[in-house]
C-alpha cells in the first residue's frame, strides 16, 4: 500500500504497522490517529482509505465512504459546536446497509473531537459491532479530548514530529529546491504539513513572515509592552481564536529556538541566521528565560483542549521572563 506513496513523508512505523495488518487480515474495525495538527494523520488516513476502496482519485465520492464532520449553521453560517446524536443515528442506519460495492465500507471523522457525549453513545453499538467489513477511522490532536469510550475501542496510533532532515529531503524529492525545502523544514516544527503548506501557499507564507517579525519584536520588548501587545495578537472572532493561538505558539517557539541555537554556536540549524534581531535577542533572553518559556508554550498548548483563554494563556507565558 505504502511504498511509493510520496504524499506520506515520515512515520515509517505507522506505515509498516498497517501495512502489516493489510497483509495478514488483521485490520483493527475502529483506528484513532493521534498526533499534532498538520504532522499527517490525515494523509495516512486518506492512504489507507484509497487503498481499500481501491479507488486513487475521488474516494470522497465512493458509495461506500463517509466523512462525518461538523454542520454548517444555516442561521449563523458557521460550523457547530459538535457533531451531533442525529447525524449519527444516520450514520448507523447507512451502515447497517450492505455495501454497494461488496467490500469495505469506511467512515472517517478527520475531527473526532467534536464528536459530543451523546453522539458518542450513540455510536458505541454500531462501533462494538459493525456490520461486516466496516472500518472507523478517527483523528484527533489529543487523545483526552475524545470520549474515553470511543477511544477504549480504537487502535491507537501516534504520530509523533517528523525530523527536519527527513522533511527536507522529501520535500527535494517532490521537487522542491533545496533551499526553500530546508526553511520549510526547519520552520515546520516537525510537522510535513506545515512545510509543504509553507511552499505551495504564497499567501501563507507571507502571513508566517509577517507573524515571525512581530514575535521577534514582542521579544525584544519590555514587561509593560508585552502585556499591552497580549489584547491584540488573537482575533476577537470566537472559531478562529485557538487556530491563531496555536500559529502563534509555533511563531514564538521558532524565534527562542533560534536564540537558543545561536547561544549554542549551531548556526546550522537556526532559521533566521542571518537576522541580526536574533542576535540581539540573545543578550535579552539568558538561557533561564528560554527555558522558562518554552515550559510556559508547553503548559499553554497542554491546555487547549480545555478551551483556555488565549489571553491570558498569552499573559502567563510573558510574565515568565
Amino acid at each position: 500500500m505504502f511504498p511509493g506513496n510520496t504524499a506520506i513523508i515520515g512515520h515509517t512505523r505507522i506505515q509498516q504497522v498497517l501495512t502489516r495488518m493489510l497483509e495478514h487480515d488483521t485490520l483493527p474495525h475502529a483506528l484513532l490517529f493521534v498526533g499534532p495538527r498538520a504532522i499527517g494523520k490525515t494523509t495516512m488516513a486518506q492512504a489507507l482509505i484509497r487503498h481499500l476502496l481501491g479507488s486513487q482519485t475521488h474516494f470522497q465520492n465512493h458509495p461506500d465512504y463517509q466523512e462525518v464532520q461538523r454542520l454548517v449553521d444555516e442561521k449563523t453560517e458557521k460550523r457547530k459546536t459538535s457533531i451531533s446524536v442525529k447525524q449519527i443515528r444516520e450514520l448507523t442506519a447507512r451502515l447497517g446497509l450492505t455495501s454497494l460495492s461488496e467490500g469495505w465500507k469506511i467512515v472517517f471523522f478527520e475531527q473526532a473531537q467534536y464528536l459530543s457525549q451523546g453522539a458518542a453513545n450513540a455510536l458505541l453499538k454500531t462501533l462494538e459491532e459493525p456490520k461486516g467489513k466496516t472500518l472507523f477511522i478517527f483523528c484527533t490532536t489529543h487523545l483526552e479530548q475524545v470520549p474515553a469510550t470511543i477511544a477504549s475501542r480504537c487502535q491507537i496510533m501516534r504520530f509523533n514530529q517528523v525530523s527536519r532532515q527527513e522533511i527536507g529531503e522529501s520535500l527535494v524529492r517532490l521537487g522542491f529546491s533545496p533551499p526553500d525545502a530546508m526553511l520549510a523544514a526547519s520552520m515546520a516544527l516537525g510537522r510535513p504539513g506545515k512545510a509543504l503548506r509553507f511552499l505551495k501557499e504564497s499567501l501563507y507564507r507571507s502571513q508566517w513572515e509577517t507573524s515571525v517579525g512581530q514575535a521577534l519584536a514582542f521579544f525584544s520588548a519590555s514587561l509593560p509592552q508585552r502585556l499591552a501587545q497580549v489584547m491584540t495578537l488573537i482575533p476577537k472572532t470566537e472559531t478562529q481564536k485557538s487556530e491563531s493561538l496555536l500559529d502563534l505558539l509555533d511563531h514564538w517557539e521558532l524565534v527562542c529556538r533560534d536564540v537558543l541555537f545561536k547561544q549554542l554556536n549551531l548556526k546550522e540549524i537556526q532559521v533566521f541566521s542571518q537576522d541580526e534581531r536574533i542576535n540581539s535577542l540573545v543578550a535579552h533572553l539568558p538561557l533561564v528565560s528560554l527555558m522558562s518559556v518554552f515550559e510556559r508554550l508547553n503548559q499553554v498548548r497542554r491546555a487547549i483542549p480545555r478551551h483556555v483563554n488565549p489571553h491570558l494563556a498569552l499573559e502567563h507565558i510573558t510574565i515568565g521572563f
